[in-house]
């Protein structure tokens, strides 16, 4: 169960990072600025930021497994149709569908996992989800830039999707959900659960509220590394795009890694305001050195592979945080609503560290992802100071 739903995660995060490994050849490709470059990708959080809520709503309401089997399908066949692209505002539109296909699948896989695996193990359920979703990251490069011409590579990746999404369909009489496991508490409820007064309301709840920032600052972080520290490096020190991609390809596989320890430390410990210390001051203390110094080549990369733990380590802390201030019955809405605040801040950021890559230092793209980074702690530790539960020493 928990395989099949990671490997569609897998998916979701594949395609969210196919274009930043480009952007050197489809800058030549399509004769476009950085800032208009950053487009897609802005166009496709913005996207999904505006339909992420609704559709959370919708995976409590009406189930996650129709909505994962839609979405994953028109994913895999948007992506596929970039491939036939003639114009660079065709590859914006389909990247654009891409993006509110995109929606179901942190709901929904959520939604599924509360629903089939025990508490005892949904630490180490959540950091194998998040895993998969770390190590789509992590090859992205390599597939997109190491096999074949780029066309050709998203016609294939994207009928894996659509394949992924039969799968499912073919499966989904096995899928439980928490949806369907609270039945009796909605009947003892005096009030529709799943009401858009309730939902705003609990929205609105300060630890959501700081779930949400967190979600905001680790986004603007982390953005600026995955999508522009390939043509940061170029820039700044010169290194050819297989090297940079080399060293996103190192910060991404260890933030696959971090993940996996991290849900030892999630179950062992769970949501520590001393993890957050931990790994994200040194997180942003690793981004400000690599971006304020001309350093050896295997420095860069150990630097940013070891940044790319620290964050992953911290995410499986992260999701049980938001299982324990969050409702039973209520993990879909609640995990679109993060969700819709992550894309949107992805949408904001890009074309602002489009901008500094076209116009400015290039270095400000790790100094300003790691000012929020650091910052990501404050929404940590208010989100859980509010769940009332005494934080070990």
């Amino acid at each position: 169960m928990t395989g099949l739903i990671s490997f569609g995660h897998f998916m979701s995060h594949f395609y969210f990072m196919v274009l930043p490994p480009l952007y050197l050849t489809l800058q030549t490709e399509f004769d476009v600025s950085y800032t208009v470059l950053a487009l897609p990708m802005a166009l496709y959080a913005l996207a999904a930021g505006v339909t992420q809520t609704p559709v959370g709503f919708m995976v409590d309401k009406l189930g996650a497994r129709k909505l994962l089997i839609l979405g994953s399908g028109i994913q895999g066949l948007s992506i596929a149709a970039i491939g036939f692209t003639e114009t660079f505002w065709q590859l914006t539109l389909l990247y654009m569908v891409t993006g509110v296909a995109n929606t179901v699948f942190h709901p929904a896989d959520y939604a599924i996992l509360s629903g089939s695996i025990s508490k005892k193990r949904l630490g180490r359920a959540f950091s194998i989800h998040l895993f998969s979703g770390n190590l789509a990251w992590a090859i992205v490069p390599v597939v997109m830039v190491g096999l074949w011409d780029w066309r050709t590579t998203f016609m294939v990746v994207g009928m894996v999707g659509f394949v992924f999404s039969l799968i499912v369909w073919a499966m989904s009489g096995s899928l439980r959900e928490e949806v369907a496991d609270r039945a009796e508490a909605a009947r003892e409820s005096n009030h529709d659960s799943h009401s858009v007064r309730q939902g705003l309301g609990l929205f609105l709840s300060f630890p959501i509220m700081m779930c949400m920032l967190f979600y905001v600052m680790l986004t603007v972080g982390f953005t600026g590394i995955r999508s522009f520290s390939v043509v940061a490096l170029n820039q700044l020190y010169g290194m050819s795009e297989i090297l940079a991609n080399t060293v996103l390809t190192g910060f991404l596989a260890g933030s696959a890694a971090g993940v996996l320890i991290g849900g030892l430390v999630a179950d062992r410990y769970g949501p520590r305001i001393a993890t957050a210390i931990g790994t994200l001051v040194s997180a942003g203390i690793l981004l400000i050195w690599v971006g304020s110094y001309e350093l050896p080549y295997t420095i860069i990369l150990t630097a940013l592979t070891l940044s790319g733990i620290l964050q992953g380590l911290l995410l499986p802390s992260r999701d049980l945080l938001i299982r324990a201030v969050t409702p039973q019955g209520s993990m879909g809405k609640v995990l679109g609503f993060l969700t819709t605040g992550m894309m949107l801040a992805a949408a904001a950021v890009q074309p602002v560290f489009g901008w500094i890559m076209d116009t400015q230092d290039p270095r400000w793209v790790f100094w300003l992802s790691a000012i929020f980074v650091a910052g990501a702690l404050f929404c940590f530790a208010g989100a859980s100071g509010a769940t009332g539960e005494k934080q070990p020493a």
